[in-house]
């Protein structure tokens, strides 16, 4: 009797194990089904969400570390709801994959005459310099790090400070407005570049965002306005984007050209 007793518990268990594992597949199956499409992936040629392109940060970038501080200060040189900004995620940090990766900001309406952009290497060296004559213009700004002035690529896995100082007093440069950041190269998978060379302009955007590309899902994106100003469609993601990293507030301001100084 002992004996069938313990037989019959054990029984009993088992069946509650298999439960418990047949509801556990159950779960995971219904996450497929019900979960986004994993990241690295693309379908086809409509493989875009709908809302727009939207940045997925790696997780590791998300961590706490040697990270950029922010210090705005209030200055008469600037007139305008909206502040002189860096386009950059909240932490500051930005990936790319590319040697030569443009960088954006967002100019106000302001009565200095320059801005200065500076590039520096883990060490704090500069490796890129260049001073911005502002004409009165309002709006986006991109800067591209010149390929053809002796500048030195970017390596992959190496971190560079960014800033972006707008020059209110030429005479007290205490009293610049400054942005910085961190910009990260990377290397893209095989996965990755494979699902670029069979993508559009617009699809290309939406892979670098959902694999934690900034800097070139964001230059992508204002290329592709640029070359189509009145696309409703990429104005809607360029806005989804900048939503993404909480600068909804520039998402409607134009994009200008400003030549860097010789």
């Amino acid at each position: 009797m002992k004996k069938m007793k313990k037989n019959t518990k054990f029984l009993i268990h088992l069946t509650s194990m298999a439960a418990v594992v047949s509801i556990a597949i159950l779960n995971i199956s219904q996450l497929a089904v019900l979960g986004r499409p994993p990241i690295n992936t693309i379908d086809g040629p409509d493989n875009t969400q709908s809302g727009g392109p939207r940045l997925v940060q790696p997780i590791e970038d998300m961590l706490p570390g040697d990270l950029p501080r922010v210090t705005r200060t209030a200055s008469k040189c600037v007139k305008g709801e909206i502040e002189f900004t860096a386009l950059i995620p909240e932490n500051k940090i930005g990936r790319t994959v590319s040697e030569y990766p443009v960088f954006f900001f967002y100019l106000p309406q302001t009565e200095a005459q320059e801005a200065e952009f500076v590039l520096k290497d883990e060490n704090g060296k500069p490796i890129y310099q260049t001073t911005l004559k502002t004409n009165n213009s309002s709006g986006v700004i991109g800067v591209s790090l010149p390929a053809d002035k002796n500048v030195s690529p970017l390596q992959v896995g190496k971190n560079y400070r960014w800033s972006v100082a707008l020059i209110c007093d030429a005479q007290d440069r205490s009293a610049d407005m400054l942005e910085e950041g961190i910009v990260r190269r990377v290397e893209l998978s095989a996965d990755i570049r494979s699902q670029l060379e069979k993508a559009d302009a617009r699809q290309k955007t939406f892979i670098y965002a959902q694999n934690g590309i900034w800097q070139e899902a964001l230059s992508n994106l204002a290329a592709a306005r640029g070359a189509n100003p009145n696309d409703a469609e990429l104005t809607a993601d360029w806005e989804s984007l900048l939503d993404s990293v909480k600068l909804n507030q520039i998402a409607k301001e134009p994009i200008v050209q400003i030549e860097p100084q010789p």
